[in-house]
Parts: structure tokens; sequence; C-alpha cells
């Protein structure tokens, strides 16, 4: 009888842990929305969310189930808040509808894969590892498209910005980031600076603003917290000069002969105490728009998806804006409500961890409105979620040398 209830655990625990690791390497690295949006594969990502939840179902019987409460109570309010604000607006859109429909599915997909992730440490242990080659899949793919810029079948406006699978710069740019915060203490310490070195590279080729000061600052509270050994900045500071180098030998001026290269981005590198684009104008008109749209009705809101039906062609690139402009004051809090029900209970290396993504995520919300809308994104919440828990249960050494 032990025998078999030993072989049913073991199973279930080598079940968990297949959908953990799937988990990132579909969603994580958004090759569901790649293969979908190229034509490789007719399975629609929101297909997957509903595959998960299924196979999710088995868990249940484990005791090894965690459906956090704080993040449950998070998700109600979050949807509750969105269904009072869908039904006070006088005539939906449909646009709206859609808005409201990936709300639900984004709470729904947080809630499953924190039941996947458990509060097993083990778990956490090799969805990290999970995470640590998916980062280095979205580098090799940066570096390649950034010599083959039609790879991936990027969009045209967004040609000589590296993105991979995510299709977007931004977003591949913002993944790697994360994805360094949950894998670099992974490595033995010597091994850490190299690996940050290379997601930087990566970064680098998205040319996106926002990821490259996000990746500063983690860099700095990756030797603020000692994950990097600070007597390896002189080795930082090589590489930093090296580049330096770089940038001034007729290679790189070889390379800027590439007609598809953002040349405008690389006025960034090269000058970015004296740079100023389109971009940076058209950004901050939409913010200001985003503004004017939240004190026309700071209380209340204006009703959800107030910024995706109004007359700028995009919303406001901004997460606190974006959900102000909704719900009113009130709406600041939902992604730094979110950020502190996943992380207020860390101990020890956990804390570390959710420290740095506390800091990178509200970094990040200044420069994105959909945080809360991207699976890479959310599945890290989870994660983070899981790995908080665990850390109250288990001491913080258990699983360091698995």
């Amino acid at each position: 009888m032990n025998i078999n209830i030993n072989k049913k655990v073991t199973l279930l625990f080598f079940y968990r842990l297949t959908l953990a690791i799937a988990s990132i390497f579909i969603f994580f690295t958004e090759i569901d929305s790649y293969l979908f949006s190229s034509g490789t594969f007719s399975f629609r990502p929101f297909l997957w969310l509903i595959v998960f939840c299924a196979l999710s179902l088995p868990l249940f019987i484990s005791k090894d189930n965690y459906l956090p409460h704080s993040m449950f109570m998070w998700g109600f309010g979050f949807i509750v808040i969105s269904l009072l604000s869908f039904f006070l607006i006088p005539q939906p859109q449909q646009i709206l509808l859609e808005e409201l429909q990936i709300r639900i599915s984004s709470v729904i997909f947080m809630l499953t894969m924190n039941l996947i992730f458990s509060k097993n440490q083990i778990i956490h242990l090799w969805t990290r590892r999970a995470a640590l080659i998916a980062v280095l899949i979205t580098v090799t793919n940066n570096i390649y498209q950034f010599f083959n810029p039609f790879a991936f079948n990027s969009p045209l406006d967004l040609i000589g910005r590296s993105s991979g699978f995510y299709l977007n710069p931004n977003k591949s740019g913002a993944a790697l980031v994360i994805g360094m915060i949950f894998s670099v203490s992974l490595l033995q310490p010597k091994y850490r600076l190299p690996f940050v070195s290379i997601v930087g590279i990566g970064v680098l080729l998205t040319f996106s603003r926002s990821s490259l000061i996000n990746f500063c600052v983690v860099l700095m509270l990756f030797i603020f917290t000692r994950l990097i050994n600070r007597s390896q900045l002189l080795y930082w500071i090589l590489f930093i000069t090296t580049i330096l180098i770089f940038l001034g030998s007729p290679l790189w001026e070889d390379i800027l002969k590439n007609p598809h290269l953002s040349m405008q981005r690389v006025e960034l590198i090269q000058q970015p105490f004296n740079y100023s684009d389109d971009s940076s104008d058209d950004r901050l008109n939409i913010a200001l728009s985003g503004w004017y749209l939240f004190a026309k009705n700071p209380l209340l809101g204006n009703g959800i998806g107030s910024t995706r039906v109004w007359d700028m062609e995009i919303s406001t690139h901004n997460t606190y804006l974006y959900y102000m402009a909704d719900h009113g004051i009130l709406g600041i809090l939902m992604l730094p409500l979110l950020i502190y029900v996943v992380t207020r209970r860390a101990r020890g290396e956990t804390k570390s961890i959710g420290l740095i993504f506390t800091v990178s995520f509200l970094i990040w919300g200044l420069f994105s409105h959909n945080i809360l809308d991207l699976r890479f994104s959310l599945i890290m919440f989870a994660l983070m979620a899981a790995m908080t828990e665990a850390s109250q249960l288990e001491p913080k050494s258990s699983v360091r040398n698995l």
C-alpha cells in the first residue's frame, strides 16, 4: 500500500515538474504566439491557457497545492473592479469586452501557474533553470536577428531591432531582464558576471530604452545584494571598455551601413545625453493625454479600456496611467499591490530576488501599459509568489545542490 502511494506521489511530482518546465518554454519564450502569428502552427495562444488549465486539474489531489489567498484576493478584486467598470459604461464596445476577457484570463493564468509551481523548491529550482535556458535562447535569437533583420517575421516598422520570438523588441528586452533576475543566482559566482554580460548584449540589440534602463538598475542591485561579487567589477569595466572600443571601430561603421538598422536607436547608444526622436515625443504626448483623461474623472475613472478607444493610436505606454484612466486613483495601486502580494513574505535568497523583482517591475511599469496582459510577465508573478511561500516552509539551502 505504501509503495503504491509513493509511486503515486512520485508520478504526480514529475507530472507537475513537466508542466512547470513546459510552461516556461511555451509561455515565457512566447513561442506559442510566435508560431501562431508566423503561420507555423494554427493553435491559438488562448487555447494553450485552456490546455494548461485542463492539465492542471489532476494536481488538486496533491498535498503540495498552492493557491495563495492573497493573490486570489487580488485577482478577485481586479476582476470585480473591471466588471463594475465595464457594466457602468452605457454602450460597451467589442474592444472593451476583449479587454475584460484579457483581464479575466490573466488572473486565471496566474492562479493556474501557481497551482503548477506549488510550494516545492525543487519545482522552483528546475523552473528557474528552464528560465535560464530560455534567456540564452532569446539572446541567441537576438544576435542572429541583428545580422538577419528579416528573421522571425518582425513587423516592418521594427526591422533593425532584435526581438526573436517576442516579435517586439521592448518585450524581448523586458523578458531578458526578468529571466536574468530569476536565473543569475543559479550560477556559481564566477559565472554570474559573464552571464549578465551576455544578457546585456541581448538587451542592447533590442535598442529598447526601457529595457536598457531596467538592465542597468538591476545590475546595480545585483552588486548591492552581492549576487555579483564587487571584486568582479574590474572585469565589467573591461567589458564596457571593449564595447566602447568596438563602437568606435571600422567594424561597427560597416555594421552601421546595414540599411535595416534603426539609426535613431544607434544614436541613442552613442549619444545618450544628447538625443531625441519622434518616438520620445510621441510617448510624452500620449502620457500627457493619459494624465488629462485621468484628471477628467480622478475618483471613478472613465471605464475599462478607456485608453484603448480614445483618439490616440496607442495606449499610454505606462501601467499606472493605464489603470488610473480606467479606474481613477485606485488604478495606480493595481501593479504595486500585486508586486507586494507576491513578495511581502519572502525570506532568505528569495527576499533578495523579490527586492530586485519589485524594483524592476515598478520601473517597467513606467514604460509599458500591458504588463498584466503578457504571459511571460504573469508567469513570473506566479513563480515569485510560489517561491515566496516556499521560503516560509523550507530551509533556503535545502535545494542548492540538487
